[in-house]
């Protein structure tokens, strides 16, 4: 299992499509964090007064990234299918169970990271404006956008996942993940101004979060547990089924 992670880890961190992503997500969060400094978390037009803030903020504007993160993931994930890596390496003796367990960790991981690379991109960019007067809230405001990022965001990036192992098919994975994270960023935009039901949604979950004193809520957790586990399931019922040869 250990070998297999490696492998994963490697073969993910030596693709030049997620690189590629990382710098351009990095330069994007670079260039427009200045905006973020007299507008935070939308239309309250609160003023940044920290770099926890500018950080919560980016965090809370992300959303639209997730489409594009999504993509990545469908694009990167749905080639092994078309390069048949994912055969050869059951061929090679791992079972499929191990290797759901590796690619959805390093996966989830991987892209998780790839989130927070936006925000961190501020934060560079405005160190100069607010420095580092209060460390304790600045790693306070890392820690909670990272957890809850992993808990809510990997909700997300499991869609291009089922995607992958459902249609085996690089093409119809990036198109279907691609319009169902629309339509989903979509809906909670348009549902947080018409106050339509939102709260089940993962986007709207880790706005709340971000904007909030609290590490996590009880909601928050159960709506993560709740589309991670019917997702998961989903993934690996097809995957263990699936025909790769």
């Amino acid at each position: 299992m250990i070998n297999l992670l490696k492998m994963e880890r490697f073969h993910l961190f030596h693709n030049r499509t997620y690189w590629l992503s990382a710098f351009l997500i990095f330069m994007l969060g670079f260039i427009t964090a200045d905006t973020y400094v007299s507008e935070l978390f939308g239309p309250e037009e609160r003023i940044a007064s920290s770099l926890g803030d500018v950080f919560n903020g980016m965090v809370y504007d992300s959303t639209f990234l997730l489409i594009i993160i999504s993509c990545v993931l469908a694009l990167i994930l749905g080639q092994e299918f078309s390069f048949r890596t994912i055969h050869q390496e059951i061929s090679a003796g791992h079972s499929r169970l191990m290797v759901f367990i590796s690619k959805t960790t390093v996966y989830l991981s991987a892209f998780n990271l790839l989130a927070l690379v936006y925000p961190t991109a501020g934060c560079i960019r405005e160190f100069s404006r607010f420095g580092l007067s209060d460390p304790g809230s600045f790693f306070y405001a890392l820690a909670k956008a990272a957890f809850n990022s992993f808990l809510l965001n990997s909700s997300v990036f499991l869609i291009p996942v089922l995607c992958c192992f459902g249609l085996k098919s690089m093409t119809k994975a990036l198109s279907v993940t691609a319009l169902v994270t629309f339509v989903s960023s979509l809906y909670l935009g348009y549902g947080m101004m018409l106050k339509l039901p939102v709260r089940f949604l993962p986007a709207f979950q880790i706005r709340k979060m971000v904007t909030g004193t609290d590490i996590f809520s009880i909601e928050s957790l159960a709506v993560a547990v709740a589309w991670n586990a019917v997702l998961i399931y989903a993934s690996w019922h097809i995957f263990r089924r699936c025909d790769l040869k």
